[in-house]
Parts: C-alpha cells; structure tokens; sequence
C-alpha cells in the first residue's frame, strides 16, 4: 500500500435521504426466503414478549426464526452478542418490524467458525434493523512517539453489528444505523458487517446509514467473496489514520497483531474488500453517497494482495464522497474492472477527487465522471495507472471536474498512464489552474477515434492544452446539467445541435440508461 502521510481529518458527512432509490435497478442473485408458513418462535403477539432472552432461545432450537411482538415495529435491546450456530442454516426475518439494538456495547450477532473458506451454511438476515451495535476493541497498542511510522490501535473489534468468519451470509432488506467497530487499528473495521475468510456474503437491498469504523465505515471483507445489490450507503465513515502497510519504515514495527505493520487505518468510508484468496467483487445498483475516509476510498476499497482479481461496478451511483486520496473508489490488482453504466458525481480528496485504479485491467463503458475534485492535487477526477495495452474506455463522460489547487496541480481529468484505446469519450470543461501543464489529462495521450475535448486552450495561461487522446476533436460538446434523463444514475444531455451525435463508431448496444443505441453510429459519450 502507498506510504502515509498526514492529513487532517474530514469533517463527518450527514445521514441524508439517498439521491436515488436503489430498489431494483439491477437483478437480485438471491431473493427473501418465505416464511410465511412458519409459526412464530419469538413473541405470543405483545411487545413485551419480544426480548433477548426469547430471540436466544428461539436461535438455539429454531433453524427459521420470526416474530409475533403485535402490529407496531418494536425494538428488542441485546446486551451481549447472541452466537449463531456454522452447522447449519438459519434464518432470522424481522417481517420489517423488529430492530435489534446494542445499546452501544455490544455487537448483536456473531457467526465464527475457525475454518477458512470451507463452509457454505450460514444465515440469512432478511426485512428487520440493526442499530448502535459496538463490539468492546481488544488488544490495543498505544502510538510510540520513538517509533511513529509504527502501527498503533485496536487488534480486534470488527463488525459493529455483525461479524462472521467462514460461514455464508445473506442480508436481504435490512437496515444498519449507527453501527460502529473499534476504531483506530490499521487492520480492524466493519461498522456494520465484517466477515473474514467466507466464500459467499451477499448483500440485497439493504441500507447502510451513519456506522463508522476504522476502516470499512459499513461493510469489510477479507479474503471473502461479496456482492453487493441494490443497496445504499449514506453518511458512513472510516475513523482511522495512517492507512495500512508493511516494509519500508514498517519493517522492523512490532505491528498490531502481525509483526512489521504500519498506520491505524481509514480506508474505505463505506466498503474496504482486502484479501487474496477471494474471487470476483460484485457492486451492481447500489448508492455511495456522503461517505468518508481519512485516507484512502470515501466509499470503496478494494485491494487483492495476490492475483489480480475481478472487481465489477455496475450502475450505481458514487456522490458526494471524500478521502484524502481517491474521493470515492481506491481498487488495486483487479483484472478485469470493469465499471459499466456507473457515474462518479461531486466526490473529492486532495488527489484523484473520484477514484484511483492502479495496477490491472480497466474495462470502462458507458460511464460518467463529473463535477469531482482534486482539492489540492492532481487528477480531478483520477489517477489511472499501471493498466496495460489492453485497457479501454468506451462511450464515457468526463466534465466539469477540477484540479483546483493551482501551480503545480493539474490534470483535472485523468492524470497517468492512459495510452491505451479511448473510443467516442467526451473530456468537457475538466480545468485547472496551472498554464504549464496538462489541463485536462496527461503529456502522454491514449489513440482511438470518435472522441471530443474542450476548451482547446487551458484556461491559465491560455495556451493550447495536450491532447487526452490522438487525434482528439476539438470542439464544445454542449453537453447540459447533470440530472436525471431517464436510467438509474445521473447523466449529462448533449444538446440537439451537439457535434458528438453521430460521432461515434464501434458503440456498445445501449447507452448508460440502457437506450438502444446503432452500434455502427451513436453519440460520442455515455448518453445518445
């Protein structure tokens, strides 16, 4: 992982109303388990009978769970985390009226088997909430000012709400609020969710509001296989600092847990995925807004320390997320990314105000970048690097982006390595405040055809800016305000007199609202 460097803190981002709904955007792999013809196991109608005790009863003999506690929602306070048994499954359905709450001093649900990647049995939590879970921290380390690059924090404390270790798990229309793990520590996390060495967590239509941790503010995976569905994540944080990483000034740390560690977290706001072991990443219709990160990711992180691994961003929305480096998304060694139909809208970081993909294979389509910013460094909306001849962008929008720290800043579109194939992409009004360097993206441009940039000139100084890609059309693509014309994510229009219609040739079959398209001949751009 890159070296830490100190910065301030965010300032905690507001629980808001998602700015899209997320419900059925993308197809759900799997769907609520009926249990209407169970009888209840908790309760004998009155909310009164809904306790603790009664839920810990009805676990250890039931293998599906549900709840009789009268026609209102009712909340059952948990003071001390209830076991789940690994050789079986179980199902929990709060028929959308039940809420476990920790109080804040517990975590409410644990599910640990001390295998690694064997067992498909599991829980399914479905239709219920789980509110101000907090597992104690243990085996804290305290900074040593002798040894600052050391790591320092909590060794455990993971899963606010819920922690599973090699067994399956389904969340199905479930809401988590004000969850939070221990925090700081470079490797604990999961405000919400943290599951270690499991082979199938997946996530459906479910809402992830204000939980915190030292990283992975809402979910955390390591060397797990995740997919996340139609499902939001609004307000959460990662509280950590110092990042996490070994070598170099690391080297000879004692470490927090392992040997030769550095930094005490604060990647990934919402979602941190780390691991080799794991298998495809899946995000598809889901909503990132407001998270935070002190580090790396205000929303998603994802790293695979071994092979590189598949990560798969599908329609969803990134906004208004911030880090201090890569506004919303960090992804290293992911072959292929693929990110299709996805708009990065309003994040920021002091460098890559949207996103950093390194290392991999970057399979970008149908996709839109606008309005993020670098505060005070380069690659308003990213840093790409390290992708190889074979990666591609297709059919996507960069505009409005800014690398607005002034001298020295720059590239407030792409900043790296792109010399790789762009076809009909449009670099609109990305600007800077630098005269003497690249405006938009690099000194290096990638080749293809069917692609628009403007201005021509850079905007300090005013002299001609580089070339995103060879060949590049200049020319104002009088694209309008980024709303909602139809799909499931925010887009730019281009006006009915814009040069980019008709521009574009080799096009994918839709566009990013999944209106047809001529593949032959198509508007330049996500949107036809």
């Amino acid at each position: 992982a890159p070296a830490p460097a100190p910065a301030p803190a965010p300032a905690p981002a507001p629980v808001s109303a998602p700015v899209v709904s997320a419900a059925g955007v993308c197809t759900a792999p799997i769907t609520a388990i009926d249990t209407s013809g169970t009888a209840p196991s908790v309760g004998d109608g009155t909310p009164g009978s809904c306790t603790e005790a009664a839920l810990r009863s009805a676990l250890a003999s039931r293998e599906v769970v549900t709840f009789n506690c009268g026609a209102a929602p009712v909340t059952i306070h948990i003071a001390s985390e209830i076991d789940l048994p690994t050789d079986r499954n179980t199902v929990i359905d709060g028929g959308g009226r039940v809420t476990l709450d920790g109080g804040g001093t517990t975590r409410l649900l644990r599910l640990y088997k001390n295998d690694y990647r064997t067992n498909r049995l599991g829980v399914t939590v479905q239709h219920m909430a789980f509110i101000n879970g907090k597992p104690p921290g243990t085996g804290y380390v305290a900074p040593n000012p002798n040894q600052p690059a050391c790591a320092y924090g909590y060794a455990d404390g993971s899963g606010g709400a819920i922690r599973v270790r090699d067994a399956r798990l389904h969340v199905i229309d479930v809401e988590f609020r004000n969850n939070a793990a221990a925090a700081p520590g470079p490797d604990v996390g999961g405000g919400a969710i943290y599951v270690s060495g499991a082979l199938d967590v997946t996530v459906v239509g479910s809402r992830f509001y204000g939980n915190s941790g030292a990283n992975a503010g809402a979910i955390g995976l390591l060397q797990t296989d995740g997919r996340i569905v139609n499902s939001v994540f609004d307000g959460n944080s990662a509280t950590g600092t110092g990042m996490n990483y070994a070598g170099g000034a690391a080297a000879n740390c004692p470490g927090v847990g392992h040997y030769g560690q550095g930094g005490a977290g604060g990647n990934g706001g919402a979602v941190a995925i780390d691991g080799e072991a794991d298998a495809d990443q899946l995000i598809c219709g889901s909503r990132f807004v407001g998270n935070t990160s002190n580090e790396l990711a205000g929303a998603l992180f994802r790293t695979s320390n071994g092979s590189a691994r598949r990560t798969t961003i599908d329609r969803s929305l990134f906004q208004s997320n911030r880090a201090r480096q890569g506004g919303a998304a960090f992804i290293l060694n992911s072959s292929p990314l693929e990110i299709t139909a996805t708009t990065f809208q309003d994040n920021s970081a002091v460098n890559f105000g949207a996103a950093q993909f390194s290392r991999g294979l970057l399979k970008m389509e149908n996709s839109t970048f606008a309005g993020n910013e670098a505060t005070h460094g380069v690659g308003g909306a990213l840093l790409i690097e390290d992708m190889g001849a074979n990666a591609t962008i297709r059919n996507s929008t960069f505009a409005n982006n800014k690398a607005s720290g002034g001298s020295g800043y720059f590239s407030a579109a792409i900043f790296g390595d792109i010399r790789f194939s762009i076809q009909n992409t449009v670099f609109a009004n990305n600007l800077s405040n630098d005269g003497n360097t690249p405006m938009q993206c690099t000194w290096d441009p990638g080749y293809g055809a069917g692609n628009f940039q403007w201005p021509r000139n850079r905007v300090a100084g005013g002299a001609p800016d580089y070339q995103c890609v060879q060949g590049i059309t200049f020319a104002d693509a009088a694209l309008g305000a980024i709303g909602d014309h139809g799909g499931p994510t925010p887009t730019l229009a281009p006006a009915a007199n814009s040069p980019l219609r008709g521009a574009g040739r080799d096009c994918p079959a839709t566009d990013q609202r999944g209106v047809a398209r001529n593949p032959a001949s198509c508007t330049a751009g996500a949107v036809e």
